[in-house]
């Protein structure tokens, strides 16, 4: 089996530190939502407009975060959003309200349309660099890590994510 060249080395279960969480407490609840925006007009889709999964995708903004925000401001969580970035543009209005409910930021694309496996090297570090200044200006706060899913990887991701001061990347999940 090839192992990703020099990112870990293999490590069971069975041989690894026991994880003690503050205040001892057994599990550890991290609330990360996505908060994506579909384009209309995608151009990587071949039905254009696609209007029920369209509509389907734009509820959860409309609808479902307004709903979800509520619950967990009434039991005091405070979520980091799987962020597509330009939901803080066509969305005003929810971006205020995560801003104001305190959330913490990870980067999930620009759209969910526009994956970014087709990026350059130069191009991928621009975006990093892009993103984490955009979410910095809109929020206040920095993104530190990513959940990549249908936004793709290159090669280079990971480093580059290193070099532009990200911590985690929630697809490495073993």
């Amino acid at each position: 089996m090839t192992l990703a060249p020099g990112r870990f080395d293999y490590a069971p279960i069975t041989d690894r530190p026991i994880i003690r969480w503050p205040n001892n407490v057994r599990v550890a609840f991290w609330c990360a939502p996505n908060m994506e925006f579909f384009e209309y007009l995608p151009e990587n889709r071949p039905t254009q407009p696609d209007i029920p999964h369209y509509a389907r995708m734009d509820y959860g903004n409309r609808v479902g975060f307004w709903r979800m925000l509520d619950v967990l401001s009434k039991h005091k969580v405070r979520a980091c959003c799987c962020l597509n970035l330009e939901l803080l543009d066509h969305f005003p209005e929810i971006k205020d309200a995560m801003v104001a409910a305190n959330w913490d930021y990870m980067a999930h694309g620009l759209y969910n349309s526009r994956p970014i496996y087709d990026l350059t090297e130069e191009q991928e570090r621009a975006y990093w660099a892009d993103f984490i200044q955009h979410v910095q200006e809109m929020t206040g706060k920095r993104v530190k890590g990513r959940l990549g899913g249908g936004a793709g990887y290159t090669v280079h991701t990971d480093d580059l994510m290193a070099e532009a001061g990200c911590l985690y990347h929630t697809s490495w999940i073993i």
